[in-house]
């Protein structure tokens, strides 16, 4: 096992530090005994007393616009900007309150690459901004299975959290000039967070759907960064249950994200509907450590004014570890694999 773990724990640092590449504002998958999705939140909760740990890799890569795209818009009287690409590395732990009450946090570090902007107000320049680099908000999210049926093999679940502003938001480009809020790596608003979740199964198949609404309120330098919509869609199939368990996963992840505004004021170029067509694979492994790579790749991008569209978007290496905390309780064999915790304890925005 320590043959494929140790490629893609270093995998995951690769393409954090050294990749060229939704909203860069920023999910605890577990070894699991079923099927289960990457992103899409499941229903399944933890058991009571149980506990995850999580680290994955994220990079977006972005179709960026050149320095004559940029002068053009400026020339036509838009004020525009150009991201490289957009990587997260996120640190999560969850927490089983109850069989029926899972809470988690999710912690992001940001890195936003090759900043770029012109201006109406000076059409013949280009803005060379440099890269954005902090932690994150913290998020805090308690997910809640009222529907649990043993016999259809169905959950559901009501979410609800908080998105707390911890994130840096003071970071400054290459000539020292403050960042605007939409590139700084933490949004400095406090953000509900409210969805619903569901989980079917039938045989080793395993379908899975959310809904997350996250209200955006008004955050660092009179900005407020829009409300955001994810619809999620999952199906997987457990494809070898030995030693080493594969699920093949494929994903439909939706997203419309409000427009932003700047002291009451809509921003044009802010606010979208994308779709992406999500495949993925997924390891675990009997000492409750599991593995998964996902690509993103964009059906649908509706963006409103002038933004830099998505090319892919990657999941990478998502390394767990869960048991119980303190004693096992009667019942519980030592080397079981007691509980299942399918997809993402959080939300992506």
């Amino acid at each position: 096992m320590k043959k494929i773990m140790l490629p893609l724990i270093a995998l995951t640092v690769v393409l954090f530090l050294q990749s060229e590449a939704g909203a860069h504002h920023a999910a605890v998958g577990m070894a699991t005994g079923e099927a289960g999705p990457i992103k899409t939140i499941s229903a399944s909760t933890m058991k009571q007393g149980s506990f995850g740990f999580d680290v994955q890799a994220e990079y977006i890569d972005l179709k960026r616009f050149s320095d004559a795209e940029l002068l053009r818009f400026a020339e036509a009287g838009a004020d525009t900007h150009s991201i490289d690409s957009v990587r997260h590395l996120f640190l999560s732990f969850g927490y089983g309150l109850t069989n029926d009450l899972t809470l988690g946090f999710k912690l992001p570090y940001v890195s936003l690459r090759n900043i770029r902007a012109s201006h109406a107000e000076t059409p013949d320049e280009v803005h060379n901004h440099g890269n954005s680099n902090g932690m994150g908000d913290l998020s805090v999210v308690a997910r809640y299975r009222f529907i649990r049926n043993g016999d259809m093999r169905f959950e559901s679940s009501v979410i609800g959290g908080i998105k707390v502003p911890t994130g840096k938001t003071t970071v400054n480009d290459s000539e020292g000039e403050r960042l605007e809020a939409e590139h700084q790596p933490g949004s400095g608003s406090w953000d509900p967070i409210i969805g619903l979740a569901a989980t079917k199964r039938t045989g080793a198949v395993s379908l899975d759907a959310n809904i997350l609404y996250i209200f955006s309120t008004k955050g660092s330098q009179e900005t407020d960064l829009g409300d955001t919509l994810n619809l999620n869609a999952a199906v997987s199939w457990r494809a070898v249950k030995k030693d080493v368990a594969v699920d093949l996963v494929l994903e439909a992840n939706g997203q419309w994200k409000q427009k932003l505004k700047i002291g009451g004021v809509e921003d044009p170029n802010s606010g979208e509907t994308v779709l992406f067509l999500s495949p993925g694979l997924r390891l675990g492994f009997k000492n409750n450590i599991m593995a998964y790579i996902s690509a993103g790749f964009p059906v649908v991008q509706d963006l409103n004014g002038i933004q830099t569209k998505t090319r892919t978007m990657f999941h990478v290496a998502s390394l767990c570890r869960r048991g119980l905390w303190g004693n096992r309780g009667p019942g519980r064999p030592k080397n079981k694999i007691y509980e299942t915790l399918h997809g993402d304890i959080f939300c992506d925005h």
